[in-house]
Order: structure tokens, then C-alpha cells, then sequence
């Protein structure tokens, strides 16, 4: 018995199954237009840096999770005059790392952003004075002390997991 061209036969747990061509063709056809959307879906997990409104206190940045958003970072850090890196004990970057900023003044803490990194890089524009700057990293808060300069000095603080 002769099958039409159309037909191919492929064993299936020992019975003959039929394909036609005309059905893999159909669903080529159909799945096609769907490439680009599922192509864009995966593009969309490009990293993108978080900039703060704009604020009396001050302004900040975050992000630098991958090469495109680090570079994009370094290309603005001269505008912030306070930098602060996250990372484990080996140097591994973190992200999504919860921090507040207080300023400190005699006698007085008057916390002025409380947000969430974007990436492991955040910039930090304040007007000179002291700060506290806090993170919670691995679900314990730690605190540095910042002495934020006028604009063209930078103050450089790091933020380091605890090892396990």
C-alpha cells in the first residue's frame, strides 16, 4: 500500500503515525509571527538604572547589573559625590539591596531616602554634611558613617556581605 507524498510514516510505540506535510507546514505558518514576540521577551531582560526624583536633600542612582548599565553608571558618577558598592565577602556584585540615608546633625537623624538598589552600584548626591547610610544585606542591617564633601570630592563606602 502506497502512501500520497503529502505523508510521511514515523514509528510511535510501535504504531505507524502519519504526518502531512501540510499540517507541519500549518503550524509553521502559525507559530511564525509568534517568534518576534517571544524574541522580545527575552530581550526585555536588558537591566535598566533607577534614577530618584529629584529632592531638596539630594538625589540618587542605582543599577550597574550588567556591562551596558555599569558603563552607564561610571558615564554619570562624577555627578554624585557619594558612591556605594555592594558585594559578597569574594567580590560578587548584589542587588536588591534595601538602604535609607539619614542625615546627621547635632543631636538630631533625620532620615531622608529609604529605597531599594537596583543593582549593586548606588550613587548618592547630597549637600555636604555627615550621613548615615544603612543596608540590609542578607536580612541584617549595617551602618557606615559618610562625610559627604562638595561637589568634586567623593566618598566611596562598601557595603560586604558576612560570610557564612
Amino acid at each position: 500500500m502506497s502512501h500520497p507524498r503529502s505523508t510521511f510514516d514515523m514509528q510511535t510505540l510501535g504504531r505507524p503515525c502519519r504526518l502531512s506535510l501540510h499540517s507541519g507546514l500549518l503550524a509553521l505558518v502559525i507559530a511564525l509571527p509568534c517568534a518576534p514576540l517571544l524574541a522580545a521577551t527575552a530581550g526585555d531582560v536588558t537591566p535598566a538604572n533607577t534614577t530618584s526624583a529629584p529632592q531638596e536633600q539630594g538625589a540618587w542612582m542605582s543599577g550597574g547589573v550588567g556591562d551596558e548599565a555599569r558603563e552607564d553608571m561610571r558615564k554619570v558618577a562624577a555627578a554624585y559625590n557619594v558612591h556605594v558598592v555592594f558585594s559578597e565577602p569574594r567580590g560578587n556584585y548584589l542587588a536588591g539591596i534595601p538602604f535609607t540615608v539619614a542625615r546627621l546633625a547635632t543631636g538630631n537623624r533625620q532620615q531622608i531616602y529609604s529605597a531599594v538598589s537596583d543593582g549593586p552600584l548606588l550613587y548618592l548626591k547630597l549637600p555636604p554634611g555627615s550621613y548615615q547610610i544603612a543596608a540590609q544585606i542578607d536580612g541584617v542591617w549595617q551602618n557606615q558613617h559618610v562625610q559627604a564633601g562638595a561637589a568634586g570630592s567623593v566618598a566611596n563606602v562598601s557595603f560586604v556581605a558576612k560570610a557564612k
